[in-house]
C-alpha cells in the first residue's frame, strides 16, 4: 500500500512553516490589535513592495483648503486656491537573527524539542522586534508635546504632576482641532460610528491614573462599548473617547528620572489617532534552516524586510509635524525602576 509522507526537509513543509511563522508573528505583537490596511487603522500596513521591486513607499496627504471662498456679487475667477499637498517616504530595512546548536548529541540530550524551541524563540524575537520598532518610531522626535498645567518644558514639572483625566481631555480637544488649526487635526479611529483615540502609558503611569478617584468612578459607571473590537482588548479603560493602554516597553523606552530640577521620575505617554504609524513590508518574516559541518550542526534563522515609521508631513510655510502622534510629559510614581 502506497502512503504519502512529508519529510522534515520537504520544501512544502518549509512553506507551511514560514506561513505559520508569519501568521504567529503577525498576531503576537502587542501592536497587532491596532494594525490594518485601511486609513482608519492606528498602524497602517503597506504591502505593495511584497510583490514588486523597490525599497521605498511614498505616502501623500492633501491639506484642507484655507480660503474663505466668495459670496454673492463677487467674482470667483482669479480667486482660486492652490491645493496644498505633502509627501512622506518610508525606506525598508532588513532584519535578521539566528540560533545554532553544536551537534547531534546536543539535540538528543534535552527532553524538549530543540528544533521546535528554536522556531518558537525566533517567533518570540520577531514579535518583540516588531513592537520595539513601532514603539521606537512613535517615541522618536515627537513634534507635539503636552505638559501639565501651563508648563512648556519638563524642567517645570513637579512630583505631583501625574497623569489625570483633565490632562487627557486637554490633549484630546487639542488633537481633534489641530490646536487651532496650527497643524493637521488628528483623525480619530472610527469604531461603531464613534470616534476614539489611543493613549499608551507605562506601568508606573497606569498605577498613578488608577489612583485618581474621578477616573476610577468613570470606569465603574461606564461600560466599554464595542468590546468585540480588538482595540479594546487589554485596555485599562476609556476616558472622553480615549482608550487607555499600558505596555511594559513604555517603561523601558519612555520612563526617565530627569524631570524638574533633574531628579523627578517622569514619563512620556503617547496619544495617537488614525494613521499614527505605518508598517511597510517588503518581505514577510520567514525561516531559513541550514546545516553546518556536513549535517552535524543545525542553524535556524529568521529574516524580514520591513520598516516601522511615524508619518511626518510639512505643510507649506510650516515645519515638519507628526501626522497623528503627540506626547504627554508627566511625573510618575517610581515603581518599575525603583532601586
Amino acid at each position: 500500500m502506497a502512503k504519502t509522507s512529508v519529510s522534515t526537509t520537504d520544501a512544502l513543509r518549509k512553506e507551511i512553516w514560514e506561513e505559520e511563522l508569519y501568521r504567529d508573528i503577525r498576531e503576537a505583537p502587542y501592536f497587532s490589535k491596532f494594525m490594518g490596511k485601511d486609513s482608519n487603522a492606528m498602524v497602517q500596513e503597506k504591502t505593495e513592495l511584497e510583490k514588486t521591486k523597490g525599497d521605498k513607499i511614498t505616502f501623500g496627504i492633501r491639506y484642507r483648503l484655507d480660503g474663505a471662498g466668495v459670496t454673492s456679487g463677487q467674482t470667483l475667477e482669479g480667486r482660486e486656491e492652490k491645493l496644498q499637498t505633502s509627501s512622506f517616504n518610508v525606506e525598508l530595512e532588513r532584519y535578521r537573527h539566528a540560533v545554532r546548536d553544536d551537534g547531534d548529541l546536543s539535540r538528543r540530550r534535552p527532553v524538549w524539542d530543540m528544533p521546535m524551541e528554536s522556531r518558537d524563540s525566533l517567533k518570540d524575537w520577531g514579535s518583540e522586534k516588531i513592537d520595539r520598532l513601532l514603539f521606537s518610531a512613535a517615541l522618536a522626535s515627537v513634534t507635539k508635546e503636552i505638559f501639565p498645567s501651563t508648563y512648556t518644558a519638563t524642567t517645570s514639572i513637579t512630583a505631583t504632576d501625574k497623569l489625570e483625566p483633565k490632562l487627557i481631555s486637554k490633549i484630546r480637544t487639542g488633537a481633534a482641532t489641530g490646536w487651532a488649526r496650527k497643524q493637521v487635526p488628528f483623525r480619530p479611529i472610527k469604531i461603531g460610528g464613534k470616534s476614539y483615540w489611543v493613549l499608551l502609558v507605562s506601568p508606573d503611569v497606569r498605577y498613578d491614573l488608577q489612583q485618581d478617584s474621578t477616573y476610577n468612578q468613570a470606569q465603574r459607571e461606564a461600560e466599554v462599548r464595542s468590546k468585540d473590537n480588538p482595540i479594546f482588548t487589554g485596555a485599562l479603560g476609556v476616558w472622553d473617547g480615549v482608550i487607555v493602554h499600558e505596555h511594559d516597553l513604555m517603561q523601558e523606552l519612555a520612563d526617565v528620572t530627569t524631570y524638574g530640577a533633574g531628579a523627578i521620575p517622569g514619563s512620556t505617554c503617547l496619544f495617537m489617532g488614525a494613521q499614527a504609524l505605518t508598517m511597510a513590508w517588503g518581505e514577510r518574516p520567514n525561516v531559513v534552516e541550514r546545516d553546518f559541518d556536513y549535517g552535524e550542526e543545525m542553524g535556524y534563522a529568521i529574516r524580514m524586510t520591513t520598516k516601522a515609521a511615524k508619518p511626518k508631513f510639512t505643510k507649506p510655510s510650516q515645519s515638519a509635524a507628526d501626522y497623528a502622534v503627540a506626547a504627554i510629559r508627566v511625573a510618575r510614581t517610581q515603581i518599575s525602576d525603583a532601586s
